[in-house]
């Protein structure tokens, strides 16, 4: 509670000096202030007063405060959203509290890159198969978004990666740090064309939790015809991390960097050499045609190829996957009866077929055969949205879309031939929202809003094998208000939701770790969250600029109507989520290229089962940077950082396995870390 009151009382006092004149930023780190950068949430280009969705950005300033090594902690800073990475390169992503069904991987968020579905047909998403600068932005939006982006209740992340088509350059960056870690990134740009390599390795700090990452990437953006414009997106990435497994507490107490030890009846993670290796190929393209200055068509297509294998306890899966997609818009901006309307139609449709096949694990070693089944999936959905300012700075908008989803399930051994499906059809999803600005510096923003998730593929048909035709698909209802305030110098956010959730999936796990997945009743999840910021001494005179800035949130989310066995769980919080988190952090930005940045991040304790009788630490995240950025001459620039990061905290995990069978619950990360990296690079033919 002192921290809740502390953090309230620095929002009130800066929301209230936020009123204050002020002199207009000078950023030498070329970000845009908030109220310049376009929110593209919902295909609507609003500005940061105007959006009627509850969105988090990453910035490339954002990015800066924190190590190039992953993009976790810059997630972490953005209220009600969390990133866990329990091994290097094993991604968990949760927007308010959706990670319930992920045991690894992510699960009920769905995310475009540069325009293009990146999230598969079957609902997973291959993150870790990007390299870290193939990303310089996200925009994150938060709550159901299936009116307009189909299937999902978590919400949608919006991937960019940004090119300057006017710059040519080539570039070499290195990197180092603790635990082995080395990255090495090359980039060739000649216009809106780039070519970029990316190496990442790491021993990583536990016991069995090596990783390895090679990726390249191929991005062109030009004109085609005279109102054409068209951009293509290629990339291949090979990656492998070992898995170390979850400890229980004596064996994490012992040595926190153990893998998974075996056991008299079960190997462990080095015995049977668990791990991920997954090489992915993706070639996608965007094509946007202003057919006139009020209509607008655009067509985003792309093919992705999979080989997957994964070493685990129990068995050796191997999975060969092929998808194919895209989505179709039309939108109109323009005046309808003297009312300033956008509207918004089209489809997005997805298919992915994944051959499976289950062997025993020898060693690490594929086996004796245990399963040989095909799933195909196809996803399909209808949205049109309309945005009218009715009044004078009041947008309205009511988006409606219509879904279907299918699994078509093959099983070829065992024997008998088994051949099943699953539909989820004709589910309308609904959204509407308004947002009045204020004196052109406040806005007030209400919406409702609906969401639908079926099962992804790994909950339909887990890791042991199977086809569980049983699941049904989530369904929510959320309500959301918001009040702004962006000026010169000054932002923040305050806002408050509630979110109901009926046939919520979550994981259970049997003694060897395959993980199986049901349907748990009801939850209702209500949150409190904000963010704020101010800039000082922003004069173009100034020695320095900097940055004072405070995210938070508050939850209360509980299980309704749920019972395990006879146990009656109803009115317990869920895992995985702390009643509250925060994260404060100071900017400076200095003449000569000089930058400092100081950011704390802290968790409250949460619990790890859905009994509510395990219970972890909260804990204190302390990191730095410093980064000097250097011009020398016309061509060559250069770049020097450091980094360094110290945890306070009783157990540090970023990822705990909930609800694990034998009270393995403990994946440890190290409590200090240290990394720099030093990059140089040539530019020529800028055209002012």
């Amino acid at each position: 509670m002192p921290k809740i009151y502390l953090a309230s009382c620095l929002f009130i006092a800066l929301f209230t000096s936020g009123t204050k004149t002020a002199l207009a930023q000078t950023d030498t780190t070329q970000t845009k202030q908030l109220g310049e950068v376009t929110i593209n949430a919902f295909e609507s280009k609003a500005t940061a007063l105007s959006t009627s969705a509850s969105v988090g950005l990453i910035t490339s300033r954002s990015l800066e405060r924190f190590s190039a090594v992953s993009w976790t902690n810059s997630v972490n800073a953005i209220a009600g959203v969390r990133m866990e990475e329990r091994s290097p390169g094993s991604y968990r992503f949760s927007i308010r509290g959706s990670m319930l069904r992920s045991p690894f991987g992510i699960r009920n968020v769905k995310f475009y890159w540069n325009g293009i579905p990146f999230t598969d047909a079957s609902g997973n998403t291959p993150l870790n198969t990007l390299d870290y600068n193939a990303v310089q932005s996200m925009q994150i939006i938060k709550g159901p978004a299936s009116s307009i982006y189909g299937a999902g209740t978590g919400g949608v992340v919006l991937l960019r990666s940004t090119t300057d088509n006017q710059l040519n350059r080539i570039e070499q960056s290195v990197g180092v740090g603790k635990y082995g870690f080395q990255s090495r990134n090359t980039t060739l740009q000649v216009g809106g064309i780039a070519i970029q390599y990316g190496h990442t390795q790491q021993d990583g700090y536990r016991n069995h939790s090596a990783m390895g990452r090679d990726a390249i990437r191929f991005s062109s953006t030009g004109k085609l015809g005279k109102k054409g414009t068209i951009s293509l997106l290629g990339m291949y990435s090979d990656i492998h991390y070992q898995t170390p497994g979850g400890l229980n507490l004596a064996q994490f107490q012992t040595d926190p960097k153990l893998a998974r030890p075996s056991t008299s009846a079960i190997p462990g993670s080095e015995a049977q050499r668990a791990g991920i290796y997954t090489k992915m190929a993706l070639l996608g393209g965007n094509y946007v045609l202003n057919i006139s200055d009020k209509w607008s068509q655009s067509n985003a297509l792309y093919l992705t190829t999979t080989d997957f294998a994964n070493p685990f306890i129990s068995n050796f899966e191997k999975r060969d996957e092929q998808g194919l997609g895209g989505r179709n818009m039309w939108q109109y901006n323009g005046q309808l009866a003297n009312i300033q309307t956008n509207w918004t139609s089209g489809f997005e449709w997805q298919y992915s077929k994944s051959a499976q096949r289950n062997y025993d694990n020898k060693g690490g070693v594929a086996d004796k055969q245990q399963t040989a089944e095909d799933i195909r999936t196809t996803s399909l959905s209808v949205f049109s949205q309309v945005e009218a300012v009715i009044l004078k700075d009041l947008t309205a908008t009511a988006g409606l879309s219509y879904n279907t989803f299918k699994y078509t399930y093959e099983r070829y051994f065992p024997l008998p031939f088994s051949n099943e499906s699953r539909s989820f059809d004709g589910v309308f999803i609904p959204r509407v929202a308004l947002n009045k600005v204020i004196d052109k510096t406040w806005a007030i923003t209400a919406s409702y809003s609906r969401g639908f998730s079926p099962p992804t593929l790994q909950e339909v048909r887990p890791s042991a094998g199977g086809f569980r035709r049983d699941l049904d698909a989530e369904k929510g209802v959320n309500t959301e208000l918001s009040i702004r305030k962006i000026s010169k110098n000054f932002s923040g956010e305050v806002g408050v939701y509630s979110f109901g959730l009926r046939e919520t999936i979550v994981r259970r796990s049997d003694e060897s770790g395959s993980e199986y997945f049901v349907n748990a009743g009801k939850t209702r999840q209500n949150g409190l969250e904000w963010n704020v910021s101010y800039d000082f001494l922003t004069a173009s005179s100034a020695p320095l600029t900097f940055k004072v800035w405070n995210s938070g949130t508050w939850t209360n989310y509980t299980f309704r109507e749920l019972s395990q066995g006879e146990n009656n769980i109803s009115g317990k919080f869920l895992p995985g989520v702390p009643r509250f988190s925060q994260n404060t952090g100071l900017d400076i930005l200095l003449q000569y290229g000089i930058s400092l940045f100081a950011t704390y991040q802290h968790g409250s304790a949460m619990f790890l089962n859905d009994a509510n009788t395990i219970k972890n630490t909260p804990y204190h995240l302390f990191t730095g940077r410093a980064t000097w950025k250097k011009s020398w001459g016309g061509h060559l620039y250069s770049e020097l950082s450091v980094s360094a990061e110290k945890v306070n905290a009783g157990i540090y995990s970023l990822g705990f396995d909930l609800n694990a069978f034998g009270n393995r619950y403990y994946n440890a990360a190290p409590k200090n870390n240290l990394w720099a990296g030093v990059k140089l690079g040539w530019e020529w033919g800028r055209k002012n």
